[in-house]
């Protein structure tokens, strides 16, 4: 059969599209009523997404949007492995500057922390880089979603369409491509488009106390960007980038040290500050399978160190204030 270019649809407006639920209004049935959860109390992302998607959308996406389990280590004398679930849960905490390993043991297991300000500014604190179960948490809670998105990741999460077309893929690897899937209630435009993602990486080179191994595809990046201009100073002198008003943040973008010499200057760019104020939503990930350096996939375990994540965590909320970068871990 033949199928004319104008009829061709990407996979994120066929099998990898999922409608949103317009928020309930005046005149308008079918939506739904935004409200945060209760702090303490754990949602169940499986459940939120049957609630602002459409009906039979929540299935689909759970059959085609894969997650990550985590890491797989024996902890302690028991012989347990407490952090290989898959991170299902998200909690609302009261707002705090300062994160404590409790809070890191929690994400570890699986739990997304959210902590808002009286301002309205959500942080949410990730094990695994699932942005697609943010936005569905956070369109549940609030209504609200994002315009523009600063990304700043040692990894892209991008992946080329004949990548979804051949297999179920892992949310955490590929969300800046699937975002593109989750259409806005009004005429089923994306929540974000790939151009609306300002990406910023950098790649320490090896050395002998990092472990893993470089995995070359996991920066790959859509046509239109360019793979010279990545760096943090080009990224943010783009039109727009500054404005964004959801901010992602990996650690194993800072992490170690030689990442750190790397990518540090962004934490002292008065721009970046100014972001890290405004931002609406602003995402923590620990990443910890690979903030040790390369791209550590076998065995499944926490490669760096958690209590270098926990001191990267606070500096990086509390901003800005006193940086002070000379430990990395």
């Amino acid at each position: 059969m033949l199928i004319r270019y104008s009829e061709w649809k990407k996979p994120t407006d066929a099998a990898y599209a999922f409608q949103l639920r317009a928020v309930a209004g005046p005149g308008r049935t079918g939506g739904f009523s935004p409200e945060i959860p209760g702090p303490g109390l754990p949602s169940d992302i499986r459940q939120v997404a049957r609630e602002v998607l459409e009906d039979g959308e929540a299935e689909r996406f759970e059959r085609k949007v894969h997650r990550w389990s985590g890491p797989e280590e024996v902890v302690g004398d028991a012989g347990e492995r407490p952090y290989e679930g898959q991170q299902l849960a998200f909690e609302e905490r009261a707002w705090r500057g300062t994160l404590t390993m409790h809070d890191v043991d929690s994400v570890m297991r699986g739990t997304v922390l959210v902590m808002r300000a009286p301002s309205g500014q959500a942080d949410y604190v990730l094990r695994d880089h699932h942005m697609l179960d943010v936005a569905l948490y956070h369109y549940r809670a609030t209504g609200e979603l994002p315009r523009g998105l600063f990304h700043a990741d040692r990894h892209s999460d991008w992946c080329k369409d004949g990548f979804l077309e051949a297999r179920t893929p892992q949310q955490a690897a590929t969300w800046w491509k699937l975002i593109e899937g989750l259409k806005r209630p009004e005429g089923s435009a994306p929540v974000l488009t790939e151009e609306d993602v300002f990406f910023t990486t950098a790649k320490a080179e090896q050395t002998s106390t990092m472990t893993g191994r470089d995995v070359g595809f996991s920066t790959l990046v859509p046509w239109f960007v360019d793979t010279t201009e990545l760096h943090w100073r080009r990224v943010l002198d783009k039109p727009g980038a500054t404005g964004a008003d959801w901010l992602s943040l990996d650690l194993d973008y800072f992490q170690p040290a030689p990442q750190l010499r790397l990518s540090g200057g962004l934490l002292r760019d008065p721009r970046f500050h100014t972001m890290m104020r405004g931002a609406r939503v602003r995402v923590f990930v620990l990443s910890p399978q690979f903030t040790n350096g390369g791209d550590k996939i076998d065995p499944w375990e926490t490669q760096g160190s958690l209590h270098s994540s926990l001191r990267l965590m606070n500096l990086l909320r509390q901003l800005p204030g006193n940086v002070r970068l000379q430990h990395a871990g």
